[in-house]
């Protein structure tokens, strides 16, 4: 099953890092007959909330969340000329109505059993569109890429560059291959690249179809 990325998902696919803080205890002994007895923490150590795994990304992360899936969107809304280039707030959202109670006969056991369903022509056609679509978008960002490092060969100007082309951190990777430029990769949900900046005008970027959703790109 593909994974659905831009307007219709991305993203993208991001992972917020806490440090839990540890607390040593030591022992003590009252005299040479009492028993060993727990030293009590520093004051104010148990005070100390450390932060949630599940926290929520803060102020900062959440605007550049929101820059980064605005630029993912941006790039393939020429792929998607029928969808709007931008959903209804929450709170505009037209309410869906429920579904009417159907009168009619139960449903046939085909319908009951998910294993007896026959693809139709509507999702063969379907199928055939987000393919298309995603093909699009991975031109569209295979140009993109291939644009930004052209010419660069270090580690540190291909990661400039590209960051300063939309692409953040979190979905980047880079190697370097000594004599022959930096390797990388760009997770980007459904679409991945890879690619090499041997510091050439015209340098390999190629996009990969994304099999895996644990490991859409294969390592540098």
């Amino acid at each position: 099953m593909k994974r659905i990325f831009g307007t219709h998902r991305y993203l993208i696919s991001t992972t917020v890092l806490c440090a839990l803080a540890l607390t040593a205890c030591g022992t003590t002994q009252a005299d040479n007959s009492g028993p060993a007895t727990a030293a009590k923490p520093a004051k104010g150590a148990d005070a100390a909330a450390a932060p949630k795994p599940d926290a929520e990304p803060g102020p900062e992360e959440s605007a550049q969340l929101l820059t980064f899936m605005t630029f993912l969107n941006k790039v393939a809304e020429p792929c998607s000329p029928d969808l709007p280039k931008e959903p209804p707030l929450a709170d505009e959202a037209p309410a869906t109505p429920p579904p009417p109670i159907s009168d009619g006969p139960p449903p046939s056991p085909d319908e009951l059993n998910p294993g007896s369903y026959k693809e139709t022509e509507e999702d063969k056609k379907a199928e055939a569109e987000l393919e298309a679509r995603d093909k699009c978008v991975t031109k569209a960002h295979t140009d993109r890429v291939t644009k930004a490092v052209k010419g660069l060969k270090a580690p540190a100007q291909v990661r400039g560059s590209l960051n300063r082309s939309g692409y953040v951190d979190s979905v980047l990777k880079t190697r370097e291959q000594p004599g022959t430029g930096t390797r990388f990769s760009l997770d980007l949900g459904s679409v991945c690249l890879t690619g090499t900046a041997d510091g050439s005008a015209s340098p390999s970027v190629r996009g990969h179809e994304v099999l895996d959703p644990e490991n859409p790109c294969p390592r540098l």
